[in-house]
């Protein structure tokens, strides 16, 4: 039977809930950082006292493909090549690390690529930092990788495979090889096995485009047989969404809403040179908030909470409050589709309007063609124009 919540009773209970990151150990420190990030969150405070709850790190920026929607795939070039040093890692570890939830080693990069990759997830796991990492999977990948990654402790393998045979799943995953993505996901599925670990969590992470729609069925059974979860989203493309009329169904949303930032407030990406960017849908190193010096004595922040409160991130956060006239620098924030929902919602609630019953034009397809189509200034532009389904 349907139960009448109020609004507010709704909101307490949303920010009284735990996060939901996997493998994260429950201390004071980061429950007592948690609730206070909600409060600051909550408020629009544009300097915080909280560390982010969770961060994106780039162990490394190069990849093995050529996927046409990724600027790396793109060939697009904006920092130097280059794996993240350890010795910065554990230093962002040390800062931070007793208030985090939960690390995601990817960004831009393949991750796996890195070599100190099982190094990296291992330390978090001992700081009690749930972790993830996503992956294309296709390059050589032998038994003893498989077993220092599962004993790293690594709490979620996403697996990024979008489709059950060769010629559809290529078409995105351009230069990838399915049946090599296959031996190494049974390589991890073996390796647990002969460990007798439960973790990671193997997800086969399937992005749904108009050529391989039908490929969802046959992978449900493939990814039974690989002891993995099958998380289906739909994918985004340059130009027009492939799917306007919604034919197909999805659970992801079909419009923005209106949110606060999470990358303002709640989590935030560290790049491999040590450039902090504002969210992780940015490539541009123009774009970044900050950066913290590789090297304690270089130029640059020394901590991660100097750029966290630094002028660019107190700028975009300012822009929740009152968006105002178009900053003098070209910040990414203001133009992004999260500010301008954001700014639109406020204007129908002066006016009046339900705060629920708001609703905009703006879609996650959109959001990514901000991104994609944005360049600041001194960037070059995309090399090519891939449209999903031609090579």
């Amino acid at each position: 039977m349907y139960r009448y919540e109020p609004l507010w009773f709704r909101q307490l209970r949303m920010f009284l809930a735990l996060p939901d990151y996997p493998g994260a150990k429950l201390t004071l420190k980061r429950v007592a950082n948690c609730y206070r990030n909600r409060w600051e969150m909550r408020h629009l405070s544009t300097e915080l006292k909280s560390y982010p709850l969770k961060l994106t790190v780039e162990p490394i920026n190069t990849c093995n493909l050529s996927c046409p929607a990724c600027f790396t795939g793109d060939g697009q070039t904006s920092r130097p090549r280059t794996a993240m040093p350890m010795d910065f890692y554990q230093r962002l570890l040390d800062e931070a690390g007793d208030y985090l939830w939960q690390i995601e080693f990817c960004n831009w990069g393949e991750p796996l690529l890195n070599k100190q990759i099982a190094t990296m997830i291992r330390a978090a796991t001992d700081r009690g930092i749930g972790t993830l990492v996503s992956t294309n999977f296709s390059f050589p990948f032998d038994e003893r990788r498989a077993e220092d990654l599962v004993r790293s402790g690594l709490t979620v393998f996403l697996v990024s495979i979008d489709g059950a045979q060769q010629e559809s799943y290529e078409q995105y995953r351009v230069g990838g090889n399915l049946e090599t993505v296959f031996a190494n996901c049974r390589k991890i599925r073996d390796a647990k096995r002969r460990l007798g670990f439960r973790t990671p969590y193997v997800v086969w992470f399937f992005h749904v485009f108009a050529h391989n729609v039908y490929d969802v069925a046959p992978a449900r059974t493939m990814a039974r047989e690989l002891d993995m979860e099958l998380l289906v989203e739909k994918g985004w493309v340059v130009g027009e969404d492939w799917d306007q009329n919604r034919v197909f169904k999805f659970a992801d949303p079909v419009k923005v809403k209106p949110f606060p930032c999470l990358f303002l407030w709640n989590q935030t990406v560290v790049n491999s040179d040590g450039g902090v960017s504002p969210c992780c849908g940015t490539f541009y190193r123009e774009d970044d908030m900050g950066t913290i010096a590789l090297e304690p004595t270089a130029n640059g922040a020394s901590t991660l909470r100097e750029v966290w409160n630094g002028e660019r991130f107190r700028h975009a956060r300012e822009m929740y409050r009152s968006r105002g006239a178009p900053p003098a620098e070209d910040h990414v924030c203001y133009n992004c589709p999260a500010t301008v929902v954001w700014h639109q919602w406020q204007q129908y609630v002066a006016r009046g309007g339900d705060p629920e019953a708001f609703e905009t034009d703006i879609t996650p397809n959109d959001s990514f063609n901000y991104f994609w189509q944005r360049r600041p200034p001194g960037a070059a532009p995309p090399r090519r124009r891939l449209t999903i389904g031609t090579r």
